[in-house]
């Protein structure tokens, strides 16, 4: 072996007993801190100089809006014995790397602030060599293949299955990977190095207990990178912990004391920890010459600048995670939970259909399952693209939702979802699907009970009462990949004498008559009193005059509204307005409804329409 370019960390000391953690410490959070409260003047890089770069600059205010005054003072460039070296550690980083290796149960672990594809860059380096053979998980992330294209080995790739027709998540075939690994070795020619992706993006997980188990069996002597990015929190909680790679080496060495098996696991803690973003953990159960090459691949391929106060957010998500995890991920469990209840059992939710866990990944010999805290949904009978329900999911609600999948999207419920923000995401659902009504649904009678409109134009592709061919959902199809927006608006059936007789009340007051499909061209007058005639089905055009001025092309905020009312005295809220239909019925949850749908800001007309519309036809 070479003699040592950088500090190998000491191998952490195993736990008396599952769950015993140090008492609370976090010594490199703790000392970075430290160097922040004082006022430090540096000749080296800045950087900023704990503000002093910025203090008379007209960007200050900028500045610390958007970092934060202990930001500026924590970002430092200390280095040695000053605060600590992070190639050769021998203070605070390195105590705080060991007991996050004891922690996790690893060996030893490194902290990277530069993300996990520098991680698996490292990882490869340090278990690979010029000329070995290499066996890949063809899904993993770009950074391996990245990795692999340049290290000079030689790679197969295990191929890729989908789940079903019914479910967009791909994975690798794992029985397939175990076969050829089977027979390479038999062949004389055993592949030296197994990459795994162990919980998907998707959210899908591997059976790494049986995976690795197999491994070592037939060549006690492979190296294994799993690429656990997404599940570095799955370690704190016994329901997920079981799955986990470090877990499962764990056992293998019980059975096994004299386990030969180098393995690096690789977790991006930003993705399910409270870490800042590019904070990795990588890994290692090895021998001493594994960690040493490990170490001296970091040198390699790290940035020679690493972020203090990111290293220091491993080391407090690392204390938050021991002892908080099990609650956070409990309660995490259970609102996903509560998500697919919702789904599947409210009525004002039936146009979303939630995609696993019954149904899909059932199957033990395919060595994959759930990812339990994903929720997978289908979003189809909406008649609008993921893309566009992710958009306006995040232009109207403040939600944000990473994946598409088909036509499916992805929810994470992480550690930061709690109660309140499960609820907002339920109503803004709610409110979505009231406004975009199911045109596959107005066509499975194969009698149109609706006006389906797309727009542009405006014109209606069915009216009540027609008959549904193939055809009319080829042209429905067409026409949305096309980028026209689709509507549906259910025939009224109560006529214009029961209207008049259960009036609307309140502010807005008049009978509701007529659907008016298309642009609307005219105008409203008044302070929102007299007739309001039918539907708006699309963007709404034209001018309103009266207390209600300018015009309504393009959006229609709750500020406007609000507007138009106080100039005649009156407000229109959910609180005070009763609206009671042709049963007598009180309506106020369908005006609430209303209300909601036109007060997040940015609100688009078809989103104001729609809802005004279910007041008279819902």
């Amino acid at each position: 072996m070479t003699a040592s370019t950088s500090s190998t960390p000491e191998p952490a000391p195993r736990p008396a007993r599952s769950g015993a953690y140090p008492d609370g410490r976090t010594p490199l959070a703790d000392a970075v801190l430290a160097v922040a409260r004082r006022d430090i003047a540096t000749f080296h890089a800045l950087p900023l100089s704990h503000g002093r770069s910025i203090r008379d600059s007209h960007m200050r205010e900028t500045y610390e809006a958007l970092f934060g005054v202990a930001q500026l003072a924590a970002d430092v460039s200390y280095s040695g014995t000053m605060l600590d070296s992070f190639f050769r550690p021998r203070g605070p980083l390195r105590e705080a790397q060991r007991l996050a290796a004891r922690s996790f149960g690893a060996d030893a672990t490194f902290f990277l602030s530069a993300g996990t594809s520098t991680a698996n860059r490292v990882a490869l380096t340090a278990l690979t060599q010029p000329g070995s053979r290499v066996l890949a998980d063809r899904s993993c992330h770009q950074s391996v293949h990245f990795a692999l294209n340049e290290l000079g080995v030689d790679v197969a790739y295990a191929p890729m299955q989908r789940c079903c027709d019914d479910c967009p998540r791909t994975y690798a075939d794992l029985p397939r990977l175990l076969e050829m690994f089977r027979a390479a070795a038999v062949e004389g020619r055993p592949f030296d190095t197994v990459v795994l992706s162990a919980v998907s993006y998707d959210g899908v997980r591997y059976d790494l207990p049986t995976v690795l188990a197999e491994l070592a069996a037939v060549h006690p002597g492979v190296a294994v990178l799993v690429d656990e990015a997404w599940g570095a929190a799955h370690r704190f909680h016994p329901r997920l912990r079981p799955l986990t790679a470090l877990h499962a080496v764990e056992a293998l060495r019980a059975a096994d004391p004299g386990l030969a098996m180098n393995v690096a696991v690789t977790h991006s803690a930003h993705k399910s920890m409270s870490a800042l973003r590019q904070g990795s953990y990588l890994h290692l159960i090895g021998d001493g010459e594994a960690q040493e090459r490990t170490a001296q691949a970091l040198f390699q391929h790290h940035t020679t600048s690493p972020s203090w106060p990111v290293l220091a957010s491993l080391d407090l998500a690392r204390l938050q995670a021991e002892t908080e995890g099990e609650s956070l991920l409990g309660r995490s469990l259970g609102l996903a939970g509560t998500l697919r209840v919702e789904l599947a059992t409210d009525p004002r939710l039936s146009a979303y259909r939630p995609l696993g866990p019954d149904g899909h990944l059932t199957d033990a010999a395919q060595l994959v399952s759930d990812d339990p805290t994903r929720v997978l949904v289908d979003i189809s009978a909406l008649g609008i693209t993921a893309a566009d329900f992710r958009r306006m999911l995040f232009d109207e609600y403040a939600l944000y939702v990473a994946r598409e999948s088909g036509d499916a999207v992805l929810f994470h419920i992480h550690i930061g979802v709690d109660e309140a923000t499960l609820l907002r995401l339920l109503d803004a659902l709610r409110t979505i699907q009231r406004t975009y009504r199911s045109a596959s649904a107005a066509l499975a009678a194969g009698t149109s009970e609706h006006f389906i409109i797309a727009y542009p134009p405006g014109i209606p592709i069915t009216v009540p009462g027609e008959k549904l061919c193939e055809r009319t959902l080829s042209q429905i199809d067409s026409l949305r990949s096309s980028g026209c927006e689709i509507y549906t608006l259910r025939n009224p059936t109560v006529s214009v004498g029961d209207l008049a007789a259960h009036a609307v009340t309140g502010p807005v007051t008049g009978p509701v008559t007529d659907p008016v499909t298309g642009p609307v061209a005219g105008s409203v007058s008044g302070p929102l009193t007299g007739a309001v005639k039918g539907a708006v089905i699309g963007p709404a055009k034209g001018a309103a005059t009266g207390p209600a001025t300018g015009s309504l092309a393009g959006s229609v905020t709750a500020e406007r509204l609000a507007g138009a009312a106080a100039a005649a005295g009156e407000r229109l809220t959910a609180a005070t307005a009763t609206v009671t239909d042709r049963r007598g019925a009180t309506a106020t949850e369908r005006l609430a409804g209303t209300a909601a749908a036109v007060s997040a800001a940015g609100t688009t007309a078809a989103t104001v329409s729609a809802a005004a519309t279910a007041v008279v036809t819902s």
